[in-house]
């Protein structure tokens, strides 16, 4: 199954050992959903990857199977503010 997400800003946990695998968990508005790695230093990386996704939020494409694991993400839109937003959005607040 396939969706697109338009506003996906995920928190994003901490690599965890469940069934000789290590799965991260990445938890939105829209549900959770868990990607699955062999080793914790792949998962390190995954979680790395995403690093600008967590921050920023973006639109995406996830290609789900049963229990909401995610056997491929693609990132199709960053919402990356500019500088100015930046510190408008700062010194607003």
């Amino acid at each position: 199954m396939e969706i697109t997400l338009d506003k996906f800003k995920p928190k994003i946990t901490r690599p965890f050992k469940r069934k000789n695998e290590y799965w991260v968990k990445l938890i939105d508005e829209s549900g959770e959903y868990i990607m699955k790695f062999k080793s914790p230093l792949e998962a390190e990386d995954a979680i790395y990857g995403l690093l600008d996704l967590q921050v920023y939020g973006g639109k995406v494409k996830l290609k789900l199977r049963e229990g909401n694991v995610i056997e491929d993400i693609q990132v199709i839109e960053l919402y990356k503010p500019s500088a100015k937003e930046l510190l408008e959005e700062y010194f607003t607040d």
